[in-house]
Parts: C-alpha cells; structure tokens; sequence
C-alpha cells in the first residue's frame, strides 16, 4: 500500500548537481533521495529490527535486496544500497504485464521466502501494520512477509524481477498471505481491459511452485488480504491523512467495491484455473 519509492522518474536536484529525489509513495513523497550508490530514506517504525532482517535474508541466500546501511541516532531516516535496474512505474509499461514478468514475480518472492523460513520468526523484522496476516507469527509455517509486492517495489533486468525493495511494511505472516497480497497487485484483481485473471493468477502461482493446499485456498485469501487492504485505507482517510484522502477521493468507494466484488463473485473460475492440471 506504500505504493513504492519509484512512482515517477528521478528528478535531479536544482542545478544538476546534489542528490537524485525519487518519488516516493504515499508516505514517503519527496522524501526519498539517491546519493550515488546510496538511497536514503525515511525510516519504518520497526528499522531497528529490519535492518538485521535483511542482513539475515542475505546470508542465507537472498541477496536480491537492498544492503542495509545504517540509520540516523533518531531512527528516522535509514541509509540503504541502491539496486539498479528498471521499475514499472506508473503508467506501467507493457513489459511488466507479460507472463514472463509475472512468473518471475513469483519466482522471486518464493526465494525470498525460502530464506525466510530460516530465520526466527520471534522478535523479527515485524509490527502490527493494518496489513500483515491476521494469523500473524502464530500461523503454522510463518516467515516474515513482504506484504507490499506492488509493481514499484520490483526491480527488473531484461524483463525478469530481480529485486524486492521497500520492506517497510514486513510483518510475519503466512507465505500464501504474501501470494495473496501480490496477486492483488500484478493479476490485478481489480481488473484491466484485456487480461485474463483466472490465467494470471496461476502464472505466479506456477512461478512461486504454490501447493495444492495453498492454491485451492489461494482465492479465499485474496478475499480476506483485499478487505484488510481496504480498512487500512480506509483508517488512514478517517483519522484525516491528506494523501490517503485525496488518493480515496480520486479512486472513490466504487473502484474498491470492485476489488472485492470479483473475487466473492469468481470464485469457482480462479480456483479452477489454479487446480488444474
């Protein structure tokens, strides 16, 4: 819900010189800059625990995110590596809706849950965030989440994710409540002219290597994460958060009446398309 660090192209700074100014997400506008190699940025809540998270991700085989770089003595701001490559900003390009975009997504995510399953879930990178499984750490099989896999929080090499940025909203929680939150993004399931969501859902799935159990259970999870997804925006406009209230308003109630309407009203189709075979 972040909505990433990338949403529109870098600007330099006055005059060509100083640091790049990466646009932000909702959160974040503005605030984001790039000094070379490093990106500095506001700092989550929970950076203190992040930072070694990630460290532990990276040793045990994921490597495929920013290098932790430290973060100011207030904890405000954090200090990370910057990873090169593309990003589907809005508006998004063709490429980033292909199949191959999409499998590899799931690739990618598996990988960094492979990892994750390594590292002690107790006293992890994790906060209750208005996103995070409701299950939370107490979910059988529990790692700590990305929980905001959007298109801007993906960074591409030759068409292919090759890097997660933008953990600020990780949180421990079931694998395929991560599966779930993604999909919303990248299927999407709030629709777009001419994709096939049924088909697009098991693409990633196909990508991720999800099993039987988590796929038949894949839609009703989407149900759920879509209705956590909109309370939290929700909460946010209700406690008069400017940008999420001007987001809401442009979108408007409707555009998430849709997010929830297709999944209740198609379920058997989706279910169909990620069992077959």
């Amino acid at each position: 819900m972040s909505g990433g660090d990338r949403e529109a192209p870098e600007v330099r700074g006055p005059g060509g010189g100083g640091p790049e100014v990466l646009a932000g997400g909702l959160d974040h506008a503005g605030a984001v800059l790039r000094r070379g190699d490093t990106v500095e940025r506001p700092a989550p809540p929970h950076v203190a625990l992040l930072h070694p998270h990630l460290r532990a991700l990276r040793e045990r085989g994921f490597a495929d995110l920013p290098v932790p770089l430290g973060f100011s003595a207030s904890g405000r701001r954090e200090r990370l590596s910057y990873v090169p490559g593309e990003v589907a900003v809005a508006p998004h390009p063709p490429w980033a809706w292909t199949d191959e975009a999409l499998h590899s997504v799931g690739a990618l995510l598996r990988r960094m849950h492979d990892a994750a399953a390594a590292v002690p879930v107790e006293g992890a990178a994790g906060r209750p965030t208005g996103l995070a499984d409701p299950e939370g750490a107490a979910a059988p099989g529990a790692v700590v989440c990305h929980n905001d896999v959007c298109l801007e929080n993906v960074v591409f090499r030759g068409g292919r994710a090759a890097a997660l940025i933008d953990f600020d909203l990780a949180a421990p929680g079931r694998p395929v409540w991560d599966v779930a939150m993604t999909a919303r993004y990248w299927v999407p399931m709030r629709g777009r002219a001419g994709l096939d969501r049924a088909h697009r859902l098991r693409v990633p799935a196909g990508g991720y290597g999800l099993g039987r159990a988590d796929r038949a259970a894949l839609p009703e999870v989407i149900e759920q994460a879509t209705a956590v997804c909109r309370a939290f925006v929700e909460h946010r406009v209700a406690r008069g958060d400017a940008a999420y209230t001007a987001a809401y308003e442009e979108n408007g109630r409707a555009v998430w009446d849709r997010h929830q309407t297709w999944p209740a009203a198609h379920r058997r189709t989706p279910a169909a398309a990620l069992l077959a075979g």
